[in-house]
This record gives structure tokens, C-alpha cells and sequence, in this order.
């Protein structure tokens, strides 16, 4: 009597089980991947909405200079 079954078991099911974790791991990476991607998307189109040349943005940030730190102290010694 022949049985329906396939007997010959070409897969351990150690095989089978670490495919099954590679699986799982390459669905988690395309995942990651694409929300990287949309991310990005999002993140360059919220820049160019608020970015539009150098010049506009330099003029927005304020101007500063170096704290007379060492004159300061200088000075005080030589009161």
C-alpha cells in the first residue's frame, strides 16, 4: 500500500525553522525600508516647503559674535 504522504522529507525542521526566521527578517527589513523611504519623502517635502534659497534662510538666522571672554579677564587682572 503506497501512502499519500511524501515520506521523502527533503527539510529538516531545523531547516525550516531558520527559514522561517530569515522570512521574517526579510519581511522586516522591506518594512523598515519602505518607512525609511516614506519618511524621507515626507521630510524632503516639508523642506522644500520651508527651505527656498540660502540667502532666505541666513537672513532669518541671528547674528553673533565671540564673547570678549579673555579680554574680560584680562582686564579685570589688570585693575
Amino acid at each position: 500500500m503506497t501512502s499519500i504522504w511524501n515520506d521523502d522529507h527533503f527539510y529538516t525542521k531545523n531547516f525550516k525553522k531558520i527559514m522561517l526566521g530569515l522570512g521574517l527578517f526579510v519581511a522586516v527589513a522591506i518594512g523598515y525600508v519602505t518607512y525609511l523611504s516614506f519618511e524621507t519623502r515626507v521630510i524632503n517635502q516639508q523642506w522644500a516647503e520651508t527651505f527656498t534659497t540660502p540667502k532666505e534662510y541666513w537672513s532669518v538666522v541671528p547674528k553673533w559674535e565671540w564673547k570678549p571672554v579673555i579680554e574680560n579677564h584680562l582686564e579685570s587682572k589688570n585693575v
